[in-house]
Formats: structure tokens, sequence, C-alpha cells
């Protein structure tokens, strides 16, 4: 797809996912951000859950993948000024990006639960049915996703918070 393509965006967010003692992948990363909402997705459509409205849904997505937009501005500023403070170490600047990265997925997912939700809703496909059930459970895994990406970046966000004030004089 060349300039239109996203594909590195997935691949930088699970890249973030390592052990930094080890620097090698991070399984209980994978299990909380993948597995996790896929078995409490599947869970809900199998008891039967059925989104009747997703209005309220679109809008929750929409409106915090559009809050995330500033985030990523703000930690692109961030980004910029960093290499000229000679007080930070290299893991610093790494948090940060790997916070970058989280945001940009974050800021995807939403923007595709989004699309996903007003799609299915239109359709009335989230309310009929057994399809009704296994969409709503998708919709249930990707929000869950959604969620627990957010609360990643606000994790780094955070730490780089915490590292970056505490070298400042």
């Amino acid at each position: 797809m060349g300039k239109a393509s996203l594909w590195a965006i997935p691949k930088d967010h699970f890249g973030t996912m390592v052990d930094a003692s080890t620097g090698r992948h991070s399984l209980p990363d994978y299990a909380a951000q993948v597995l996790l909402p896929v078995c409490g997705g599947g869970a809900a459509g199998w008891a039967g859950a059925v989104l009747n409205d997703s209005s309220g849904a679109v809008a929750g997505v929409s409106i915090v993948a559009g809050l995330l937009f500033s985030m990523a501005v703000f930690l692109f500023q961030l980004r910029l000024g960093l290499p000229d403070d000679k007080r930070l170490e290299q893991r610093d600047i790494d948090l940060v990006d790997q916070c970058m990265k989280n945001v940009l997925w974050a800021i995807l997912w939403g923007m595709t639960l989004a699309l996903y939700l007003v799609v299915c809703g239109a359709g009335g496909w989230l309310s009929s049915g057994i399809s009704g059930r296994v969409l709503t459970g998708i919709a249930i895994a990707a929000g869950a996703h959604f969620l627990l990406v957010i609360a990643m970046c606000l994790k780094r966000l955070r730490r780089a918070y915490e590292r970056l004030a505490k070298q400042r004089p």
C-alpha cells in the first residue's frame, strides 16, 4: 500500500511489549493485551450479550481516540527536545518513544473500533440473533483491548513523567 500503509503502527506497538530486564518479548503483556480481551468478548458473546444501541459506544470511543491525538502531539513535541538534554539517559528517550508507539496504536484501534460500531450499528447486526452475539463479543473484545492500550499509555506516560521530572533541576 506504500504511503497509505499503517502496518508499522501495530508492529511498533506490539514491539514495545518486552521485558525491560531481558529485552525479550513479554508473554504476560501479550496475554493481557490480546488474550484477556478475546476471552472477555468470547464470554460475553457466549452469555448472550447484545449491543442494542451502539451510538453511545461510538461517541465515547471517538471522543477518547480524538483526545489521544492531542497526547500524540504532546509526545511529539516532548520528543523533539529530549536529545538536547544531556542529563537524560537513552532509556528515558526510549520510554517516550514507546509511549508514542502505544498512543498511535490506541488512536488507530479506536478509529477502527468506532468504524466497526458504526457499520454494525447501521446494519442492525449487533442485536440480531447469533450473529449479533458474535459481533457484540467482537466489539466487547475490541473495546477491552482499547481500554488496556490506553492503560498502557497512561502507565508509560506516568513513568516518563516520573523519570524526566526527577532529572529536572
